[in-house]
């Protein structure tokens, strides 16, 4: 006989005419049944699906009994199902759309600081946090650590609580300081490997379970039958084949070791702890270690994950006090590109920090980086709009770029916020003379 198919690689997808309303019976089971998209294996289900993983194999195993769900992947193959069409790859500069996740339309308030199609965009996107990491930050499953960070980064400026810095935002701050908490937990996840891969794991070592019934076992005649009217009896009843349900119970590999799991649950413990004593002695990359083996040990506890992310913008705010500590001005163009590449690691951390940002758009504008330069400082005007130094910025990269009108206007605007500003009016005599010059073929009155 053949080797049975491990249903662990087994890709579920609804079967046609499968009504949903008669199939789920609780919350979970909807969660778990918005999880199979014919493209997500058995095993990750396990994972995901928000229940505990026997709960899991018995659901799906009892929808594929009722006819509700087909194989449409694994080794496995289906007899009549076609194979779910490839996803288009993800674009990780764009923010990822958000599923229709039902919204309370209570909580919108025209009379806060947000606009109300922000609010519904905030609303939905936190009634969206149960999804998988990498939907949460759209990106492709195993999706590269850049592509990840990217992706990430686009979020963390779009939902980072220091974006409406002084305005009336209600409890939208929890709201967003709720999410950004998330997407950096799913970023710390999906950039480290190791992490990655220990999140995709089953929880347990796949066991195999005991036969079925030997009454309803394949292959094996039932008891004899009662005797029939006038002595006779009845011959042996012929067996009848397996259900599927009976086929994948004989399959089933999967057995919980509990007193294995929370051995390890007390190492991760154990672990953890040590961390907190390591971050409250200043040793941050010793803590950060420690918290990344405690995950390992116990990818299910939220707390590790949430004590992580805590630390990376703990750690985050140490670095950027030591990069602020030199001008920009007195550094090389070595220790220019240094500076920006350590600015870099430390932005998706803190993206709105208003000195951060102005140092990285100095920096790339003396390194002519200048579509970075102009991202920086847009980024820094959402938190200071009426910052008069970041508009003289903004004046040079238009004017490094050749857009005279654009420079003029931020040098006004400069200007406007503060009249002394003797930078941005040299620059915006210059850029007239410049401009003048232009108009009439380079040449001056």
């Amino acid at each position: 006989m053949g080797q049975v198919p491990d249903q662990n690689d087994w890709v579920l997808a609804l079967a046609p005419g499968c009504d949903a309303e008669q199939l789920v019976q609780s919350a979970a089971e909807g969660y778990l049944f918005s999880r199979i998209d014919g493209a997500t294996p058995w095993r990750l289900l396990r994972e995901i699906g928000g229940i505990p993983a026997e709960e899991v194999d018995a659901t799906l195993a009892r929808w594929l009994e009722e006819g509700a769900l087909e194989v449409v992947g694994g080794k496995a193959q289906p007899r009549t199902a076609k194979p779910a069409a490839e996803a288009p790859p993800v674009d990780a500069a764009e923010a990822p759309p958000v599923p229709s996740f039902a919204i309370d339309e209570g909580a919108l308030d025209d009379g806060l600081d947000i606009d109300l199609d922000v609010q519904r965009r905030i609303l939905e996107y936190e009634a969206s946090l149960g999804r998988p990491y990498h939907e949460l930050l759209g990106v492709a499953p195993g999706a590269k650590p850049k592509d990840v960070k990217k992706a990430y980064f686009k979020l963390s400026k779009e939902f980072h609580p220091d974006r409406y810095f002084r305005k009336r935002i209600g409890d939208y701050g929890e709201r967003l300081d709720r999410i950004f908490k998330k997407v950096l937990e799913a970023h710390e996840i999906l950039s480290d490997p190791e992490l990655c891969q220990v999140e995709n794991q089953p929880s347990a070592a796949p066991v195999q379970a005991p036969p079925v019934d030997a009454a309803v076992a394949p292959g094996k005649p039932a008891e004899s039958a009662a005797a029939k009217p006038g002595g006779a009896e009845r011959p042996p009843a012929k067996p009848r084949p397996p259900t599927k349900l009976e086929r994948l119970k004989q399959r089933m590999p999967f057995k919980i070791n509990h007193a294995a799991i929370q051995a390890r649950r007390q190492q991760a413990d154990e672990i953890f702890r040590a961390a907190q004593s390591s971050q409250q002695a200043g040793r941050l990359g010793e803590a950060e270690a420690s918290i990344r083996i405690a995950i390992s040990f116990d990818p299910a506890r939220s707390e590790f994950k949430e004590a992580l992310g805590s630390l990376k913008i703990a750690a985050a705010g140490a670095r950027a006090a030591k990069l602020l500590e030199k001008p920009s001005e007195r550094m090389n163009d070595s220790e220019l590109f240094e500076a920006l590449r350590l600015l870099e690691d430390v932005l998706p951390y803190r993206p709105h920090d208003p000195e951060l940002n102005e140092r990285a758009g100095r920096i790339c504008l003396r390194l002519e980086k200048f579509d970075e330069a102009r991202e920086y400082i847009e980024t820094l005007l959402i938190r200071q709009p009426e910052s008069a130094s970041a508009y003289t910025m903004l004046g040079k990269i238009h004017k490094e770029s050749g857009e005279l009108e654009e420079a003029l206007r931020a040098f006004e605007t400069a200007l406007k916020f503060d009249e002394d500003d003797l930078e941005a009016r040299r620059a915006l005599a210059a850029v007239r003379i410049g401009a003048h010059d232009a108009a009439h073929g380079g040449m001056t009155s």
